[in-house]
């Protein structure tokens, strides 16, 4: 008799259009840190910018789960209505910035490793990037956005 194993996890439903491109462009970004980071020739601050990397991939993954919850909120191809849908597509705008924020410093510390190579100039961009990173919009609280009123009806008189 031949046992059976349970069976696996079916894989997560394909995200729609509109979440999928906030995942995208976080992915990009976060490739691209990778990518400056393995170019970096000064040990010390690639291993730096490794550590940051680590958070940023934390980050990443973030972001695909709150798409996920997104998706699962509004599924859109376009644009979004429900207010719960509005805040995380909010949050993960600002998480879109702060990771392309963080790219641009990442590209400027790589430039300034390979020009000062005794790293005076570089440190002082890496602990604006480790603090930048410290404050990405995901892991922070969003500010309290009011919530907008119900909606009013709009009436009509009757034609005379």
């Amino acid at each position: 008799m031949a046992l059976l194993r349970p069976a696996a996890e079916p894989p997560p439903a394909p995200l729609s259009r509109y979440w999928k491109a906030y995942v995208t462009d976080c992915t990009e970004q976060v490739t691209r840190f990778h990518r400056i980071t393995a170019v970096v020739g000064a040990t010390q601050v690639r291993t730096w910018l490794g550590e940051i990397g680590k958070r940023l991939d934390a980050e990443l993954e973030a972001v695909h789960r709150l798409a996920a919850v997104g998706d699962s909120i509004e599924p859109a191809r376009f644009r979004i209505t429900e207010p719960p849908a509005k805040r995380i597509a909010s949050r993960l705008s600002k998480a879109k910035v702060s990771l392309k924020q963080s790219v641009d410093q990442a590209a400027e510390i790589a430039e300034q490793a390979v020009l000062d190579p005794t790293h005076d100039d570089v440190r002082v961009h890496l602990d604006v990037l480790n603090e930048q990173v410290g404050r990405l919009a995901i892991a922070a609280p969003l500010a309290e956005e009011p919530e907008p009123g119900p909606r009013r009806r709009r009436w009509r008189r009757p034609a005379s």
